[in-house]
């Protein structure tokens, strides 16, 4: 078994909340992803979506909201968030697994999508190879995570919060598109999100203006925010 950074032995600090702001920023969070699917996989009325390491389930929550019929399937290693999950997205297929090794239906999903998991990864090449082995040719991986090159990280040095002991593979946007490339993806989108690492920019009047950017665009092609976002499309 592959190395894990996950501690199955202390609280989680992952289990997300539920309440009704809390529902409101998580759909932000994700509306640039299902806008991409929409757009990325306009021919597929009914995309059959994976997401590795499903967290508390917000985003298979959006995605049925977003396309009803869809096939849904995430992959969860920690057995605390794959219940709660369940829980959110009963409809979805979810299952205890590695992302690094995990092995579903190959050759059988339209999108792949992984939020905020990589960084977690001793091996993140080892999550490319299931994600490239898992789509259809010609599906869509969308992929973010902690952005080194960022202002929040510039800014906030060694108090910036996504330095982290479990976070073992941190990189910049160049760096993380290369990564996938060099795996054999086309890539589509190269960018990031706006300012949540500073602490200033998620209070008000100033987190206003962060959140609608969010809401508004999801992210921009640029390479100094909090979080990288790629979008990359299977060789056929």
């Amino acid at each position: 078994m592959s190395k894990v950074s996950v501690d199955l032995d202390s609280p989680t600090p992952y289990l997300e909340g539920d309440s009704y702001f809390y529902r409101l920023k998580r759909r932000m969070t994700y509306s640039f992803a299902l806008k991409k699917i929409a757009a990325e996989c306009s021919n597929a009325k009914d995309p059959s979506i994976l997401e590795i390491g499903t967290g508390s389930g917000f985003f298979l929550f959006y995605a049925r909201e977003r396309f009803p019929g869809a096939r849904l399937t995430g992959v969860e290693y920690d057995p605390r968030l794959l219940e709660a999950a369940k829980r959110l997205a009963p409809f979805a297929e979810c299952v205890r697994g590695n992302a690094e090794t995990f092995d579903l239906r190959p050759a059988s999903f339209d999108v792949v999508v992984s939020f905020q998991v990589i960084e977690h990864l001793y091996d993140p090449s080892a999550m490319l190879a299931r994600v490239k082995a898992h789509l259809k040719p010609g599906g869509i991986f969308i992929l973010t995570t902690p952005n080194l090159d960022g202002i929040g990280a510039r800014v906030m040095g060694a108090r910036w919060h996504a330095l982290r002991s479990d976070h073992v593979s941190l990189k910049g946007v160049a760096d993380w598109n290369t990564l996938v490339e060099n795996e054999g993806f086309e890539s589509r989108y190269c960018g990031s999100t706006f300012f949540t690492g500073i602490p200033l920019m998620n209070r008000l009047p100033l987190g206003a203006l962060n959140w609608a950017l969010l809401a508004v665009f999801g992210a921009a092609r640029w390479r100094h925010g909090e979080s990288y976002v790629g979008v990359f499309r299977c060789p056929s």
